[in-house]
Parts: C-alpha cells; sequence; structure tokens
C-alpha cells in the first residue's frame, strides 16, 4: 500500500469518527499571510476548518506570521495580510467566540514545537 493509500484510508476513518464524535478532536491549522486569500484558499483548506468548526471540532487558527520572514518579498505586507486573513475567516463563518485564532509572533514559545510539529506530519498528510 502507498503512503498517499494509507494516507487516504486514515482521513476515511477521521472523516466518519469526527462526524459521530467532534468532542474528541482538536485541530491546528493555519497559513503563511503572504498575500490575500483566493478562491484556492477556500476551496482548499478555508471550507475544511469552516465544516470541522461548524461541528464543534475545538478549532485553532494560526497565522504563521514568522514563517512570512524567509519570504523577504512579502515581509512588508504582513501586518495587512494578518488583518485581510481574519476578515476572511470571519466571512467564511469561523466564529472568533468559538475557535481561537491567533499570530505565531504572539506565541513565542511556538519557535520551540516547530521542529517536532513539523516532523509529525507526512507529505502526503
Amino acid at each position: 500500500m502507498t503512503s498517499l493509500e494509507i494516507t487516504t484510508a486514515r482521513s476515511d476513518r477521521l472523516r466518519d469518527d469526527i462526524a459521530e464524535n467532534p468532542s474528541r478532536y482538536r485541530v491546528l491549522t493555519g497559513e503563511r499571510p503572504t498575500g490575500p486569500m483566493h478562491l484556492g484558499h477556500y476551496f482548499g483548506t478555508l471550507a475544511v476548518r469552516v465544516r470541522l468548526h461548524q461541528r464543534d471540532v475545538d478549532t485553532f487558527i494560526i497565522l504563521a506570521d514568522y514563517q512570512v520572514i524567509a519570504d523577504r518579498d512579502a515581509i512588508g505586507e504582513v501586518r495587512d495580510n494578518v488583518f485581510s486573513a481574519v476578515l476572511d475567516y470571519l466571512a467564511a463563518s469561523i466564529d472568533p467566540q468559538l475557535a481561537t485564532i491567533f499570530t505565531h509572533s504572539a506565541i513565542p514559545a511556538l519557535n520551540q514545537l516547530v521542529l517536532p510539529f513539523l516532523s509529525l506530519v507526512t507529505e502526503a498528510e
């Protein structure tokens, strides 16, 4: 069985279990605020976040502003891009009373977790 097939089967099992037991799950997701969001963001990730959020899955959304430092071309717009992303989340039905939306820079201890988190997820996942 390939890595993709294993990941797909696991995703199917998770989707079914989340539908039955949403309170058992907590999601940490997010993106690098390098520019305005577009339809690709919505269909690729945001719609899934909204669906999980509306099923009462505990949702944490990180705007990885520290990671944008590596993109020297986008660094000047980080603040505006963070603000724009939050507005997009609100427009897509993410309720800030129920979800936690935050920037990487607001939690300095996250720098210690970056490598372990990156080590937990495969390319296919």
